[in-house]
This record gives structure tokens, C-alpha cells and sequence, in this order.
């Protein structure tokens, strides 16, 4: 083989690896914004649950407060009944020792009973507050993932050979219409993404056909860069 031709079949092999390291970026761009759309995607499903089941949590924790409240005043009334009962006892020379033992433990009882329900009262509002304070914070969050889809629906319309449908940005900030463009830019991505993948095959094939033309070898799996480099050490020997 003439020194001209081993030149050129070089060269050749080297403007394939030059094609096939550009298809490769920019495979590896679409990915990555893939792995952005479906992240903020996947952040708005879930804050948009958590946001539709706080109603309903919100109102169980709220009837749950009023009802440790109701059991609260009862037990308190309690206390107090049973603590006029003991002063009445302790009070009456009449009274055996075994009544004031008795008065003396209800008294304790009703007074475990009303520190309990206190406790509970506490919790329940707790329960409230903390679920008042998750509400603030998805919406924090929901409006975060707003400005996040917008900024990466702008990096997804730069993307060549994109459907329109894809381009399009979200039309508006609800958590909603964000996960509806999280689907649309996903499955138009997903074609990009395919498109490359037949793209750069298209360039892997043809450079394992130039090393079996100029070689006689069968280089099935090797990479576009091994190929050159094969190609460069064989002909260079020659």
C-alpha cells in the first residue's frame, strides 16, 4: 500500500473518531438533560401529592386536637371532683382510713389522667403546626421546581433536531402543567437521544469496515479510537 493511501485511510479513520467523539457528547448532553427533566418531573408528582393529601391530613389532625381538648376539660373536671372528694375526706373525722385511701387514689388517678390528656392536647397541636409548616415548605419547593423547569426547558429548546412539541416551555407554574412538560420534553428527548445512538452506530460500523478493508481484521466491539489507533500502528509498521 502506497504511502499516500496509508495517509488517507488514517485520516479517514481519524474523521471518524472525530464524528464519533462529537455523536458521543452529544448523546451524553441529551442524557443528562433527560436526567434533569425527569428529576424535576418526578419532584413535582411528588409534591403535588403531598400538597392534594394535606387537606385531608390537616382537617384528621385538626378534629384530633379538638377531641384531645374535649378530653382535656373532662379529665380536668375529673381532677378537681376528685380532689375536692379527697380535702373532704381527709377532712371528716367520720371517715375511715380506707375511704381516704381511696379518695387519696382516685385523686392520683384523675391526676395521671388530666397530665396524660395535656400531653395529648400538646401533641395534636404539634400535628397541626408541623403540618401548617409542611404546606409552606412544598410551596417553597413547588416554586423552586418552577424556576428549575423553566431554566431547563430553555436548555432542552437549544437541543438540534428536537420536535416542536418538545421545545415548547411549560405554560404556566403549577406543579400540573410542569409534570405535563416533563413528559412532552422527555419523550422528545428520548427520540433525540435514538437518533444519535443509529447516528454514532452508523460511524462505529463504518470504522470496523475501513479496519477490515485495510487490515483483513474483524474488530466487532472495539471502540471508533482503537480502530484508528490500530490502523495507525499497522500502517505505520508497513
Amino acid at each position: 500500500m502506497s504511502g499516500d493511501s496509508s495517509l488517507d485511510l488514517v485520516s479517514y479513520a481519524r474523521e471518524l473518531e472525530r464524528q464519533d467523539a462529537d455523536v458521543a457528547a452529544r448523546i451524553a448532553s441529551v442524557v443528562g438533560l433527560l436526567g434533569r427533566v425527569d428529576a424535576i418531573r418526578a419532584g413535582a408528582r411528588r409534591v403535588l401529592e403531598a400538597l392534594d393529601a394535606l387537606p385531608a391530613a390537616i382537617a384528621v389532625a385538626e378534629q384530633s386536637e379538638r377531641d384531645a381538648v374535649a378530653r382535656e376539660v373532662d379529665a380536668r373536671a375529673e381532677l378537681a371532683e376528685a380532689e375536692r372528694r379527697l380535702a373532704e375526706v381527709n377532712g371528716s373525722r367520720r371517715a375511715s382510713d380506707e375511704a381516704k385511701t381511696e379518695a387519696a387514689r382516685s385523686a392520683r388517678r384523675a391526676a395521671v389522667a388530666a397530665t396524660d390528656a395535656a400531653d395529648t392536647v400538646a401533641r395534636m397541636r404539634e400535628r397541626v403546626e408541623a403540618l401548617a409548616a409542611d404546606r409552606v415548605a412544598l410551596g417553597a419547593e413547588a416554586e423552586g421546581i418552577a424556576v428549575e423547569a423553566q431554566h431547563v426547558a430553555r436548555e432542552v429548546a437549544e437541543v438540534p433536531r428536537l420536535s416542536d412539541s418538545g421545545r415548547a416551555a411549560p405554560d404556566g407554574t403549577s406543579l400540573a402543567v410542569i409534570d405535563e412538560w416533563g413528559a412532552r420534553a422527555h419523550a422528545a428527548l428520548f427520540v433525540v437521544r435514538g437518533g444519535l445512538e443509529s447516528e454514532r452506530e452508523k460511524v462505529v460500523v463504518e470504522a470496523h469496515a475501513l479496519a477490515e478493508a485495510a487490515l483483513g481484521e474483524q474488530t466487532a466491539g472495539v471502540s471508533v479510537a482503537l480502530v484508528r489507533r490500530r490502523l495507525e500502528e499497522e500502517l505505520a509498521e508497513g
